[in-house]
Formats: C-alpha cells, sequence, structure tokens
C-alpha cells in the first residue's frame, strides 16, 4: 500500500508541475499578445491612452472591443462614433490580431482604395467584414485574397467604387453574402459567381452595371440587381423565383414579369437575329406550358390545403368545413429564401395557438414560431375580424409593398407573407429584445437601456428614416413612428417596422399629408400638415 501512495504522489506531482509551466508559458505568452493589440489599436489613432488602464493596459477596456476569455481581440467596431480621415490599410498594424473574427468599420470616414496589402493581412479567423457607408474607391483585384479567403459576409455597401466586379471574387469559397449596393461599379455580373457553392444573398442594386444576367445567378436564395443598366430577356429560372423588385429600374430588360416589357415588344423581329428569335420561341412555348401548368398547380394547391385543413380539423374533434374555395381564394405563400411553406407555419405555430402568442395588438397578434430548419422567426397574424376591412386589406398590400422593395440594416426585414381570405399574416424576421415601448416601460429592462445605448437607438431610427427620405426612389414616408413600431434585437440594435401606414412621395407633388397610423404625441410640425424630419419620432 506504502508503494501504491508513493507513485500515487509521484504521479500527481509531475501532472501539477506540468499544468504550471504550461499555464505559465500561456499566460506569458497571451500577456505579450495582449500588449501588441493594444498597442495597435492605440497606433490606429481611434482611441486615446487615456482609454486605457496603463497598469494593465488591456485592449478589452476600449469602446468597441470584445475580447475572448483569453483577452484577445475578437470583434472591432467602431460605433460610428469616430471619423478620422483615414486610408484603409495604413492605420491597422493586422499582424496582432490572429483572433479577430468580426472588423466593423462602416461610417469610419475611409477614402481611398481597397489596397493590395490587405490580402495581405494574417486573419485566418476572420468571418464578418463591413466597410459600408465610407468613401472607398475602387477594389485591388490582389486584395481579395489572404484575410478574406475566411469571410463569410461581406459589406462593401454605399461608397464610390467603380470599375467592375472582380473575377476572382469566386475564389473567397467561404463567401456566403455580398453588398456591393450603392457604389459606381460597371461592366457584366460575372459568371464565375455560380463557382461560390455557400453563397446566398447578393444585393448589386444602384450601380452601373451593364450586359445581360447570366441565368447562373438561380443558385442564389436572394439577389437584388434593381436600378442598374442591365438589358435583355430576364432569365426564366430569376423571372419564375424572384419578386419584381429584383429587376426594377433596369430599363432595357424584357421578359415575362409583371411591369417588364415583353422581349416581343422591346426587340422587335427584324432586330433581333437568331438568338433572340429563340428567345421569342421559347416565350411562345412558355405561354403555351405555363398557364396549364398554373392551373394544375393552383388545383394541387386547393386540394392541398383542403386536406391538410380537413386532418387538423379532425384532429382537434371539429366538423368539417363545407364552404368552397371562391375564384381567387387561394392561400398565397410569397418569401425571399423559397423555404418557408404554409404547412410550416400551421406545424412551428400548432395552428396559431395561445402558447406561442409574444404580444397583441389592435388589428392582430404576434407569433414566435421555430421553422424545420432551426429558424426563428415573428408571424403578425391579423385578426380574423378585421380581414374583411378595405383599408385593412390596403394597408396590408402597402406594407408588402415597402418591405420588398427596400433594403437596410436598421429596417425590419419581411421574409413572407400569406394572403387568404380566412388568413391574413406576415412572416418577419425575430427581434429578440420586442418593441422599444416594452422596454422602457419595464423597470427590469429599463435599467439595462443606459444613455450610450439610447442614444445608438436613435442614431439606428434616424439611418432608417434618411435612408427612406433621400435614398429611395420615390421617398417613403412612414407616418406611424412610435415606440411600440420600434423593435430591438438581442445587441439593442433598432430598427423600424410596421409599414401599413407608409406613403409613396412624390417628389414633384405637394409634401403636405394628413395625419396617419397611431394616435398620441403629435408633433407641432404635424399641426401644420407639412413634413418635417425634425419633427418626426414621438417616442
Amino acid at each position: 500500500m506504502a508503494c501504491y501512495n508513493s507513485i500515487f504522489s509521484v504521479v500527481v506531482t509531475l501532472l501539477a508541475t506540468t499544468f504550471f509551466c504550461s499555464y505559465s508559458a500561456n499566460s506569458n505568452v497571451s500577456s505579450v499578445a495582449v500588449e501588441q493589440e493594444a498597442k495597435a489599436l492605440l497606433q490606429a489613432g481611434w482611441w486615446t491612452h487615456d482609454s486605457l488602464n496603463t497598469s494593465t493596459p488591456s485592449p478589452c477596456n476600449l469602446s468597441g472591443i470584445t475580447c475572448n476569455r483569453f483577452g484577445s481581440v475578437t470583434h472591432i467596431s467602431l460605433l460610428h462614433n469616430s471619423k478620422v480621415q483615414k486610408k484603409l490599410g495604413r492605420f491597422l498594424n493586422s499582424s496582432s490580431f490572429p483572433n479577430l473574427v468580426h472588423l466593423d468599420l462602416s461610417e469610419a470616414g475611409l477614402f481611398g482604395s481597397i489596397p493590395a496589402e490587405i490580402g495581405k493581412w494574417n486573419l485566418k479567423n476572420l468571418q464578418v467584414v463591413d466597410l459600408s457607408f465610407n468613401n472607398l474607391t475602387s477594389v485591388m483585384v490582389s486584395s481579395l485574397g489572404g484575410c478574406f479567403e475566411s469571410v463569410e459576409h461581406l459589406d462593401l455597401s454605399n461608397n464610390h467604387l467603380n470599375g467592375t466586379i472582380p473575377t476572382n471574387i469566386c475564389t473567397l469559397s467561404a463567401l456566403s453574402s455580398l453588398d456591393l449596393s450603392y457604389n459606381s461599379i460597371g461592366g457584366e455580373i460575372p459568371s464565375q459567381l455560380q463557382k461560390l457553392t455557400n453563397f446566398s444573398f447578393l444585393n448589386l442594386a444602384y450601380n452601373n452595371l451593364s450586359g445581360r444576367i447570366p441565368s447562373s445567378l438561380r443558385s442564389f436564395f436572394q439577389i437584388n440587381l434593381s436600378y442598374n443598366r442591365l438589358k435583355g430577356p430576364i432569365p426564366y429560372e430569376l423571372a419564375s423565383r424572384f419578386p419584381i423588385g429584383t429587376f426594377m429600374g433596369n430599363q432595357d430588360l424584357c421578359g415575362n414579369v409583371r411591369g417588364i416589357p415583353p422581349c416581343f415588344q422591346r426587340y422587335p423581329p427584324s432586330d433581333q437575329g437568331d438568338v433572340v428569335n429563340n428567345v421569342g420561341a421559347k416565350i411562345h412555348k412558355i405561354r403555351v406550358i405555363v398557364p396549364i401548368s398554373v392551373f394544375l398547380a393552383l388545383l394541387f394547391v386547393i386540394l392541398g390545403v383542403r386536406f391538410h385543413n380537413h386532418r387538423l380539423r379532425n384532429k382537434k374533434g371539429l366538423p368539417v368545413s363545407k364552404t368552397r374555395v371562391r375564384n381567387g381564394d387561394i392561400f398565397l405563400i410569397w418569401n425571399y429564401d423559397g423555404k418557408i411553406a404554409y404547412h410550416d407555419i400551421i406545424e412551428a405555430t400548432e395552428d396559431f395557438d395561445i402558447r406561442y402568442c409574444i404580444g397583441t395588438g389592435g388589428y392582430g397578434s404576434v407569433y414566435r414560431a421555430q421553422l424545420p430548419n432551426g429558424k426563428v422567426v415573428a408571424l403578425k397574424k391579423l385578426h380574423g375580424s378585421e380581414i374583411e376591412q378595405p383599408n385593412l386589406r390596403k394597408s396590408f398590400m402597402n406594407e408588402v409593398k415597402t418591405l420588398t422593395e427596400i433594403r437596410h440594416r436598421n429596417i425590419v426585414r419581411l421574409h413572407g407573407f400569406c394572403l387568404h381570405k380566412s388568413c391574413m399574416f406576415f412572416i418577419y424576421e425575430y427581434m429578440e429584445r420586442g418593441s422599444l415601448f416594452y422596454v422602457l416601460n419595464n423597470d427590469a429592462e429599463a435599467v439595462e437601456l443606459d444613455w450610450s445605448k439610447r442614444v445608438n437607438i436613435i442614431k439606428g431610427i434616424m439611418h432608417a428614416l434618411c435612408y427612406m427620405h433621400h435614398d429611395c426612389t420615390p421617398s417613403i414616408v412612414h407616418r406611424d413612428v412610435t415606440s411600440n413600431n420600434i423593435l430591438l434585437n438581442s445587441d439593442l440594435e433598432a430598427v423600424v417596422s410596421d409599414f401599413g401606414t407608409a406613403k409613396l412621395l412624390d417628389p414633384d407633388l405637394s409634401s403636405k399629408t394628413i395625419h396617419a397610423g397611431t394616435y398620441g404625441y403629435i408633433a407641432p410640425g404635424k399641426f401644420m400638415l407639412l413634413i418635417n424630419d425634425s419633427f418626426y419620432i414621438s417616442l
């Protein structure tokens, strides 16, 4: 026994010594790395030495910096609080941040080109890069490499980028989301984009892109090609999958899409040649096949819905309804990614069971639903007694029209909707913290909402309103911005919702309007019946 005790003591001592030496070594390395990161951030010029504790100079003490449990920087975000004019690539010693995952330099006052040096940054863990709302002018082809090889989300929107889309972007195999909207990019859309197997979202709106739309884009879940100089027929695979807002603002496009001129009107046979004649022949075939396919599809949908409702009623012990489906009275499900089906919504909420209800208002109730793919969404279902009102139906379609034609990080995202005589609901992105009204009136939640967070909420609302007023054509006036219509995500970032009373404003007409939306506080500017940005929010 004494022998075993002796051996056990020796083993414990060796393990303890090894652990202590390893921990000491890691501590020393981590300490050196942390000091290098803090020094690199100070050299960038956005932070001062006064922001650090001189005795323990940890970068985690700086605003907009997030660290892992070892004290190494993983997230850098300027929080839009410093707009020092700098050239990208000359302000940050990137080699000092080996664990950086998220880089947010939006609205940072950056200018010039995205240099080739960035492609040599040793940031193998980088996944999110946001350089939007700056004054960047061009992208060097060689810059799309190195640290960008692991990037999943790249946002370069709202800059002054020119030139063409680099073809070597297809080498970024991890990329799933690319936003190049609101720039001056020209040339054609590279067909090589189809090589990005993980790609799901592409926004090229408001640029100077020309040429034809490659049919290879059909593999993406969401695209936006609006307001460019694209021409020619819209590939049938895209026209049948994406909403009209995807192609708006391209005067030389044609196709079998509502609001887009047919190709035989835009390109007469005498001017087309063999290629366009082939397109015309295909269109003729489509005109024969599509009506038959649509009729059969509608028939299957009607039978499927009735069968599904029959099963639901049998499960609940209710009598089967004998009401017949009238012309045009069918379920219409539209969604961006093509993966949300009506039966998924019914199963996720158990036919809108009250257990899934997270809020109720004057016109409807909000439900939380987790879809089969794990995605959590919010469902806003209108009350049955309200559906027959013409004004409410008009408000419903107004919200659909508005949210399908705009996209902004501070405006709630619409994933889909259902329009039916007996059931109308929206499918929104889920905002974990609920409405601003709820947070302000909940003592426990309000304590967390300090002044800096409140200012950031106001900034988010202002970004959304500025986008609607000045960047949308025609401008959009919300007309019901209240704390109930401001939603907050888990990071207390604000988005504007409820566009049922929004109005598209014709810039050539008078700016007078009437009161609409929720009654309560009315800004003094509204007594004059004038639209005035300085009197817009009522919180």
